[in-house]
């Protein structure tokens, strides 16, 4: 078996150093770059997911607080001179919604908010009355036949502020949306036993 030999004159390339290829094995440079593009989108996903979750959250506490704080007077009767009955129902529902965002930060849009208190004989009518009239079914948001009606003595009474609040961070939100894209309803409420002041039955 012959060798085969190069025809004379024929110059062969020569062969690269070891030390450029060693090199070129131990070369990383873009490997950071790399393995950052692709952690940095989910990353910044769940920074924005937990963004909005807690500012959705804050917004819901600022709102059930207010909501707390403008339903005193109810308890203790003040309401019926705050907002008595001479002034119409419409004018009172407008008037005790303004006392819910005087008492909350600029987080809840007042112009967004729908307010509804009424008076039960007992806790389990408002807890029936309650559920009737859940504001948020079957993904939109409903509240005919919300607003301020006066309450009396000795009643039980449920207080909901409900705030149509709009998701910032949307591509990332919407598991948060339940009224519709970007959108979703958070309901503040409380329920209490008026005292027994002296005042005319609602």
């Amino acid at each position: 078996m012959t060798d085969h030999q190069p025809p004379s004159g024929t110059l062969l390339p020569a062969p690269p150093p070891r030390g450029l290829i060693r090199r070129f094995r131990r070369d990383q440079d873009g490997a950071t770059a790399v393995e950052f593009a692709m952690l940095v989108t989910p990353f910044l996903a769940l920074l924005l997911a937990i963004l909005e979750t807690a500012l959705m959250f804050w917004t819901s506490q600022i709102l059930e607080d207010a909501v707390t704080q403008a339903s005193r007077p109810v308890l203790t009767g003040q309401a019926l001179t705050a907002y008595p009955a001479a002034n119409g129902a419409s004018a009172n529902t407008t008037a005790f919604r303004n006392a819910v965002c005087a008492q909350a930060s600029a987080l809840v849009d007042c112009a967004k908010v729908t307010i509804d208190v009424r008076s039960y004989a007992s806790f389990s009518g408002a807890k029936d009355g309650s559920s009737g009239s859940n504001p948020v079914s079957g993904g939109t948001l409903n509240t005919n036949g919300f607003g301020y009606t006066q309450t009396g003595p000795g009643q039980i009474v449920v207080v909901r502020a409900v705030l149509e609040y709009s998701l910032m961070f949307t591509p990332w939100s919407t598991a948060l949306a339940n009224i519709g894209p970007g959108k979703r309803a958070l309901v503040a409420s409380t329920t209490f036993k008026n005292e027994p002041f002296v005042g005319p039955a609602p």
